[in-house]
């Protein structure tokens, strides 16, 4: 990801709340996605378990052990997946993808880091569905999404410099 890029990535993308100030505004969401281990964490830990789960069991860089993360124990399918910190791989876009299509709840669990797979669910999750990502130091961004907003992820992913 050109760094050029960044102040466009770190602007929300949905509605910004603070914390579990999110959970209310959940409600009429076809398929929930959670991308990041504190949002994730605090879901699961109230009792909401999204459709698609992506997580890499850090937490402000710091390794967690593993049990030490409520999606250790979803007792979901899982697949694990790398991918380098401010890159998409074609392989987190399949784990993205198949999680997205399955019928049934799933978990990805990015070896690296899943700091740009929000981008990736943005871009290609269908109509409907609720986006909920960590914006460091500002709280937590839910995407409700649709055309409009799979267009603009799609652009930002377009923009960013491939890699061989």
């Amino acid at each position: 990801m050109p760094d050029s890029m960044r102040g466009e990535l770190g602007m929300p993308f949905g509605s910004l709340f603070k914390g579990e100030d999110v959970l209310d505004a959940l409600s009429g969401c076809d398929r929930l996605i959670a991308v990041g281990d504190v949002v994730s964490s605090t879901l699961i830990n109230k009792g909401v378990i999204p459709h698609l789960t992506v997580y890499d069991r850090r937490n402000e860089r710091k390794e967690l052990e593993a049990g030490e993360h409520p999606a250790d124990l979803l007792p979901v399918p899982e697949t694990n997946v790398e991918n380098p910190p401010g890159s998409i791989t074609p392989g987190l876009v399949k784990a993205m993808k198949d999680g997205l299509e399955s019928p049934e709840r799933t978990k990805v669990r990015v070896i690296g880091e899943e700091d740009l797979a929000a981008l990736v669910c943005a871009a290609i999750a269908p109509a409907g569905s609720c986006l909920v990502y960590g914006l460091p130091g500002k709280g937590v961004v839910l995407v409700h999404t649709d055309a409009k907003v799979n267009q603009a992820a799609q652009r930002l992913i377009r923009s960013m410099e491939v890699l061989k």
